[in-house]
């Protein structure tokens, strides 16, 4: 049984390193019907334009974020936004995103408490620390290493970046966070445990429930969600998300836990 039709407005990577450590570049040309290869990893190539895919951007200001608000306000609409809780400096040192932002991090506060923005748990780093592997490199790109919960890297990993980046994010915001976004989709049976063991009650990504049922739980899928990242205002400005919600048909657009409740109501 499905809820009332309803679509969570979700704005990922907030507060995540990996806009400066993950550079990648395009590997493949199509000529026609053919896949050609390209070195779009080697060397500078990876960082020059129009070969470059992803980074670097920069982080967004705090007057973007007030703008926002304005901008949501305006549209009667939540949105929710998924927060990495620990910016990775380049020698790996994590630094709590509200101190390594604290201007921007005050506006976003000020949003969940005027009841436009809903803060997810967007991880700890974003990327995999160990061996530094989340750094640039030569050679190869480095995307998979920007994706936080592999099935390779040990249980206790996952237990320990889920929770810390909940008790940065709660101490710092002062109420609960429920929703869980796991960077780029990825994540093991042993992350939803995780979630689930410190309070965590959404989980919103592509294909959230791959892993069939987990108790105290409930997935909301990108079927449910229009899913944004804060590189598309970085690149194009608040304009970006008032053209978003300018051609927006229908009710509002509310936030992650406010879909995830009705898929809990529903179930019952």
């Amino acid at each position: 049984m499905r809820p009332p039709s309803a679509q969570a407005l979700r704005l990922d990577d907030v507060g995540a390193a990996s806009k400066q450590h993950e550079v990648y570049g395009v590997t493949r040309i199509k000529l026609g019907p053919l896949a050609l290869p390209f070195p779009g990893n080697f060397l500078f190539l990876k960082y020059v334009p129009p070969v470059k895919r992803w980074g670097p951007y920069r982080e967004l200001y705090a007057e973007e974020w007030e703008r926002m608000l304005t901008v949501l306000e305006g549209a009667r609409t939540g949105m929710t936004v998924g927060v990495t809780a620990g910016w990775v400096e380049s020698d790996g040192r994590i630094v709590p995103f509200p101190r390594k932002f604290p201007d921007a991090a005050g506006v976003i506060r000020r949003g969940v408490e005027r009841g436009l923005l809903e803060v997810a748990n967007h991880g700890y780093t974003h990327c995999v620390l160990d061996g530094r592997r989340f750094r640039p490199r030569l050679f190869t790109g480095n995307r998979r290493e920007h994706r936080e919960f592999h099935d390779w890297l040990p249980a206790e990993v996952h237990r320990e970046h889920v929770a810390r980046a909940q008790d940065i994010l709660q101490d710092f915001l002062g109420c609960p966070v429920v929703t869980f976004v796991p960077p780029g989709n990825v994540f093991a049976r042993h992350t939803l445990d995780a979630a689930a063991a410190v309070g965590l009650r959404y989980v919103s990504c592509l294909e959230a429930g791959r892993f069939g049922p987990v108790e105290g739980l409930t997935f909301v899928d990108d079927a449910d969600v229009v899913a944004i990242h804060d590189r598309d205002v970085a690149l194009d400005g608040v304009q970006f998300l008032q053209a978003l919600l300018d051609g927006r048909e229908g009710e509002p657009f509310v936030t992650v836990r406010s879909v995830g409740a009705r898929l809990e109501q529903a179930r019952q």
